[in-house]
């Protein structure tokens, strides 16, 4: 697998030039930030190197890490994601959501089966619609699960007595690994390239300085 994650604390190495201060008659290009879509390159003619790298840093960046930041925080207050379960697990799901929706569309959700099953671990796959209907749709729209249930650790998804169950834990690490593969298979896939850089075009062209 050539994309990693990294969601180690980085440094800010920018500098101001060594000319002093900028030349103001001459537009500066945005500098990327990755949680700024007003700041991201322009969609290339074609996927290449630079632009997964640019994904990479999106879904690691404005996605990912924030939501690792969260789990970090709470397991240094209080030990664990006790009473923190709600939060993030509407973060997981709409980070799953948003994801997903680069290389399967933005169907309100319903590309969230197909990107489990093509880049999830294969414990998932028997679940992949449940994580749309059963906790995507019912979390974000009415807060609470009813059907089905979480816990704060990394217990795997499995199913007992018709209710199915998993670890907050192991769903964040399942997703970053999906989130992996995914970029993984951008380098060769067309069907992926194709979508994904329609649905990187579309954000940008919608984004406000």
């Amino acid at each position: 697998m050539k994309y990693k994650l990294d969601f180690s604390q980085k440094l800010d190495v920018s500098a101001p030039s060594i000319t002093g201060a900028p030349d103001v008659g001459k537009p500066q290009p945005p500098t990327f930030v990755a949680w700024q879509p007003s700041t991201w390159p322009a969609a290339p003619a074609a996927v290449d190197q630079a632009f997964i790298e640019n994904l990479n840093r999106i879904f690691e960046e404005s996605i990912l890490s924030e939501i690792n930041n969260v789990i970090s925080d709470a397991n240094e207050v209080v030990g664990s994601l006790q009473h923190r379960g709600h939060v993030v697990a509407i973060s997981l799901l709409c980070a799953l959501d948003a994801i997903s929706s680069y290389g399967y569309g933005a169907r309100c959700g319903k590309q969230i089966p197909e990107f489990i099953l093509a880049h999830f671990p294969s414990a998932y796959y028997p679940h992949a619609n449940s994580l749309l209907y059963l906790y995507r749709h019912a979390m974000v729209h009415s807060w609470n699960l009813f059907e089905v249930s979480i816990t704060p650790g990394n217990e795997g998804i499995a199913g007992s007595g018709g209710v199915i169950s998993f670890g907050l834990l192991n769903l964040f690490q399942a997703l970053v690994e999906a989130t992996e593969d995914f970029l993984d298979k951008l380098t060769f896939d067309a069907a992926l390239q194709q979508k994904t850089l329609a649905r990187y075009g579309a954000l940008i062209t919608s984004a406000k300085p």
